[in-house]
């Protein structure tokens, strides 16, 4: 029995670029929570940015942020895994030297940027909704690091990607998540340990989540749920690890929301 659905956003609940919820989403999960049955909304983007994503239904939901180092459940933090400061510099180094690439350093309260073009900023916050800090300098924030993402100008988000994983790809994972947006993720921070955060809380098994994604940052998450689903468009390892594939979230759970 189906206790729990963590979908991951971008790519998957999202589709083409999309920044707004599927409308037939909210009486999903309005559905899916009169029986008992939680949903989470697992992405690389921020909490704040989620919630206000998310609408009419964010309270009834949980939340695995910034690609799993951070898990929300009933509004508070449960769960929160940190990116080694020393290599998370380095990174921004790196990001900073490619002229047409943004940093955005995400911390457990809001998102550092130093923009190159004001156009980024307003991205950030009027796009993504993310509570947004401006700096003149991002190696002197004193905060926690929990992510950090590179935004592409342009259409050489591709090109980037490959550059950046020659020299970090041995160290961590880099993926483009969606189109301009190119994330690095440490080993130890990614969705699977949040979910399982969340299923310690609410004492929930493994064979008791459903999951949905279409990249690798999804992997953990969906290779340790009873039901794992890759999108038609993921990439093509995930073929490997998913149970099924389906064209559309809300198709997959509308029978089980109203069934």
């Amino acid at each position: 029995m189906i206790k729990l659905v963590a979908s991951d956003m971008d790519g998957t609940l999202l589709k083409h670029g999309a920044q707004t919820l599927p409308e037939k989403m909210i009486p999903i999960i309005k559905g899916l929570n009169e029986k008992n049955i939680r949903f989470v909304a697992a992405s690389g983007r921020q909490y704040n940015g989620l919630r206000k994503l998310l609408g009419p239904v964010a309270p009834l939901c949980d939340y695995i942020c910034e690609n799993g180092a951070m898990a929300v459940h009933n509004g508070e933090i449960i769960y929160k895994a940190l990116f080694d400061h020393d290599l998370c510099n380095e990174i921004m180094k790196d990001i900073l030297a490619h002229e047409e690439c943004e940093i955005q350093l995400s911390a457990p309260e809001g998102v550092y940027i130093q923009p190159k073009d004001p156009s980024f900023a307003w991205h950030v916050k009027n796009v993504l909704n993310n509570i947004t800090i401006e700096t003149d300098n991002i190696f002197e924030t004193g905060a926690e690091y929990i992510k950090i993402s590179a935004y592409v100008h342009g259409d050489t988000t591709m090109e980037c990607l490959k550059d950046f994983e020659k020299t970090w790809g041995k160290e961590l994972l880099v993926v483009s998540t969606c189109d301009h947006w190119i994330d690095f993720v440490p080993s130890h921070i990614h969705k699977g340990s949040a979910l399982q955060a969340l299923l310690d809380v609410l004492k929930i098994s493994p064979n008791e989540v459903m999951s949905f994604g279409d990249n690798y940052n999804d992997a953990e998450m969906l290779s340790m749920s009873g039901e794992s689903y890759a999108m038609s468009t993921a990439v093509p390892g995930l073929f490997k690890i998913a149970k099924h594939t389906c064209e559309n979230v809300a198709d997959v759970l509308e029978s089980i929301a109203f069934s």
